[in-house]
């Protein structure tokens, strides 16, 4: 099986990375989704091994390992001193599956740029692959925040800094939203909901929420329709303009659905 595919590429690599029992090994070079990282996180603690290279890129400073290594992951940098910058793009799935392609694991690749991957099982590729994987995690070093805060910044045409700006705007906005319903007496978790935003960003978590009810209503988003604040809903939230841009069309028609289901008009 050799199949492209050229839209929704962040949750196909996430349907792999769900589906692997095993062991993860990735190689990317440029890295700063936090949902992907929350996904990975979630596999360590089924005990699946994951392994990650990247570039010494300043960009690769966005993301916070922290609780990946501690969960046992491990994170490697190729350093670009020897005149050579790591360009690759792969991952591999317990040895049988393999995505490459063009698409770095970013927001710019995911929302901003023409991308493609391709995913196979062909035995030649993944043996080519995984001996590529081999040669470049023995010239690695190992993760250092710090190193990366101090790399000149290589020009990548990326929009980076401004997709972390305006997610951590509607992480904020999340978070007064959540504030705001149990003020007006909605009877919902918040420490669960905060340790979904943490894992999985505010991306990743808003489209969790709003994909998993989309054919049936949740108990939390009926209770925001009993005390009539289905504006302070993360469905509402994701379909205001500015952050449309974050969301593939499929979540924000799941949004919009439950809204209508209900009679209510979204921004």
């Amino acid at each position: 099986m050799n199949l492209a595919y050229y839209k929704n590429i962040r949750g196909k690599i996430i349907e792999q990375i769900s589906a692997a029992k095993n062991e993860i090994k990735i190689c990317v070079a440029w890295f700063t989704s936090k949902e992907i990282l929350g996904k990975l996180i979630d596999k360590l603690d089924t005990g699946c091994k994951v392994e990650i290279i990247i570039s010494d890129h300043y960009e690769n400073k966005r993301l916070d390992y922290r609780h990946f290594i501690n969960n046992g992951g491990v994170i490697k940098v190729l350093s670009s001193s020897s005149g050579r910058f790591l360009h690759d793009k792969f991952a591999l799935f317990d040895n049988n599956k393999l995505i490459t392609g063009s698409y770095n694991w970013t927001n710019s690749a995911e929302f901003c740029n023409h991308e493609y991957i391709v995913i196979s099982d062909n035995d030649t590729l993944l043996k080519q692959f995984t001996a590529r994987f081999k040669f470049l995690i023995n010239i690695v070093e190992n993760y250092d925040v710090e190193k990366l805060k101090n790399i000149v910044v290589f020009d990548s045409g990326s929009k980076e800094e401004e997709f972390e700006k305006l997610e951590k705007e509607l992480f904020n906005e999340l978070i007064m939203s959540i504030d705001a319903s149990l003020d007006a007496g909605a009877k919902i978790n918040k420490s669960t909901i905060l340790d979904l935003l943490y894992r999985y960003g505010a991306i990743g978590t808003a489209k969790r929420l709003v994909e998993e009810g989309a054919k049936n209503l949740q108990s939390g988003f009926i209770k925001m329709f009993e005390i009539n604040r289905l504006d302070l809903t993360f469905e509402n939230i994701i379909l205001k303009k500015k952050y449309r841009v974050l969301f593939d069309e499929r979540t924000l028609s799941n949004a919009r659905e439950k809204l209508e289901k209900l009679n209510y008009k979204s921004n």
